[in-house]
């Protein structure tokens, strides 16, 4: 059965194989001469080092595109091409009729394809996921935000792509057509990613809390919405290489300042700030608001400090590797429960 399964599978594993190693070539003559680049400017570099950093982030800024895009849809590629078929192409073809009339059990006819793919998928996106992480080394060095990337690197791609294979596998169980079951795992697969990333791995691990003074703080400024009244606004700045979920400003006492209350303050300290814009037309256009003197902004921003603090909230960088690691647990917790769900179904349900 072992060998049977492997020959139904082997076009398109030694598909993707080529596909990888002809990846690695391109990574590997690219990526030592983007590592020497690296080397010979960008680390040996002192004093103001704009200009050379926006040179070595510019080379080959079509590959960067490409492998960033392309490690982040291999995962639903594999559950698509890979794990929809895997299943609703036996049930499709009724092929599956032959092998469960011989010695062959449903059930390790099942969990021999399901074992073999997985294995697939498994040294498929680890080996893109290698090749992707060693050849943005220098980059990610240099934009120093591990984070950006966090879905394009290391070990979280794998359990994405695991999870994509078995939903792709327990859809086409289910559906047992193959088109419609490579829709659904796609639209599946890209659910989840949005919803981890939206509102579980904010979570994962609880997030550290910073409070500023507002004078620490950059991006001091004003700001009218909806033809409003102005508010002031600030922005807290998270730690280098951490992740900043949220930055607002806060009062006295603790709590998240209010759109009312910023715009009281900008009225009462500030006057020369709030105060409409002058030079009206006859028609009654708009004038133009002249801009506050340093002096004025400044002893603005000194009161504000008094009132308000900047609040900031993120996950720091020590906290990646334990992010990764749960991120892909979660992942790989739900392949299980799809290939759980997909044993049942063909044990069970199918007839």
């Amino acid at each position: 059965m072992t060998r049977f399964a492997w020959r139904q599978a082997r076009v398109q594993s030694l598909s993707g194989a080529a596909i990888i190693v002809i990846l690695a070539i391109v990574a590997a003559i690219t990526g030592i001469e983007l590592s020497h680049l690296y080397h010979s400017t960008v680390a040996s570099c002192t004093g103001n080092c704009d200009l050379t950093i926006n040179h070595f982030l510019s080379h080959d800024s079509f590959l960067q595109g490409a492998l960033n895009f392309l490690l982040r849809i291999a995962p639903a590629i594999l559950g698509v091409f890979w794990g929809a078929p895997l299943v609703a192409r036996e049930f499709e073809a009724g092929t599956y009729r032959l092998a469960w009339t011989q010695s062959v059990s449903r059930s390790r006819w099942l969990l021999t394809k399901l074992a073999i793919g997985a294995l697939a998928t498994i040294i498929a996106a680890g080996a893109f996921s290698l090749i992707v992480t060693w050849w943005f080394r220098g980059i990610d060095h240099v934009n120093n935000n591990q984070f950006d990337v966090f879905d394009a690197r290391d070990i979280v791609p794998i359990g994405y792509a695991l999870f994509a294979f078995m939903l792709g596998a327990f859809v086409g169980a289910v559906a047992r057509r193959t088109l419609p079951a490579m829709a659904v795992t796609l639209g599946g697969v890209i659910f989840a990613r949005i919803a981890t990333m939206l509102w579980v791995r904010p979570h994962l691990l609880p997030p550290v809390h910073k409070t500023m003074s507002l004078l620490q703080a950059g991006g001091i400024g004003f700001e009218i919405r909806n033809g409003g009244q102005p508010i002031l606004v600030a922005k807290g700045d998270a730690p280098a290489n951490a992740w900043e979920l949220s930055s607002h400003l806060v009062t006295s006492s603790g709590h998240r300042a209010t759109t009312s209350q910023l715009a009281a303050f900008v009225h009462q300290y500030c006057p020369s700030i709030g105060a409409p814009p002058a030079g009206g037309g006859p028609t009654g256009g708009q004038g133009i608001r002249k801009a506050p003197d340093i002096g004025a902004f400044d002893a603005c921003r000194t009161q504000a400090a008094r009132l308000f603090h900047v609040s900031v909230t993120y996950q720091p960088a020590n906290h990646y590797w334990p992010l990764q690691a749960l991120e892909f647990g979660l992942f790989a917790v739900l392949a299980l429960a799809c290939a759980g769900g997909c044993y049942w179904w063909v044990t069970r349900r199918a007839v």
